[in-house]
């Protein structure tokens, strides 16, 4: 198990807008994308391994200024299903992120 930046097992964590990346953990290659649509981010990776998993990273902004970051459900590594989050309220949509666990 490897340990993230956030003091959880993370071994990558990314936050690029409507963005797809590669990377090579372990000995294997998995891809994630994300994405947005009005106040809400969303992100989906393929090829992780069973036991690794996945959610959305979305960066709101309001109408003060005020930035919250936000986060979707975890989904497994192997389910290919969207993780959305919307931004609260009157929140804007600033960044779709992805944050992944591998295991």
């Amino acid at each position: 198990m490897a340990v993230g930046v956030f003091g959880t097992p993370a071994a990558f964590a990314a936050e690029t807008p409507s963005a797809s990346s590669t990377v090579e953990p372990k000995a294997s290659t998995y891809t994630c994308t994300s994405s947005h649509s009005g106040n809400t981010g969303s992100a989906k990776c393929v090829d992780l391994a069973r036991l690794d998993r996945y959610r959305a990273k979305v960066t709101c902004i309001d109408s003060r200024g005020i930035q919250h970051t936000g986060y979707g459900p975890w989904k497994g590594g192997t389910s290919g299903q969207w993780s959305s989050y919307t931004c609260p309220g009157a929140g804007f949509f600033y960044k779709a992120g992805y944050q992944v666990e591998l295991f």
